[in-house]
């Protein structure tokens, strides 16, 4: 039987991007970001970050931070 849960508990979350091609390739660049946790994040209260690319390219983590701010900034 199940028990029935006060409010919904963060297990996982995925990111997806893409962009247009960089200035050596001709085709469009994908990026996934899947944040994991081996207990469920709200459990853990923290997760491990999995980047998946597909000629993905960046300058630096600022890129990643225009589209997802404060995500990847460490605390310490």
């Amino acid at each position: 039987m199940f028990k029935i849960m006060d409010k919904p508990i963060l297990q996982r979350m995925t990111f997806e991007f893409s962009q247009e091609a960089n200035c050596i390739s001709n085709e469009d660049e994908f990026l996934t970001i899947e944040c994991e946790s081996s207990l469920g994040i709200d459990n853990d209260g923290e997760c491990l970050f999995v980047l998946r690319t597909e000629k993905w390219s960046i300058n630096d983590e600022k890129d990643l931070n225009k589209n997802c701010p404060g995500a990847f900034e460490a605390d310490h």
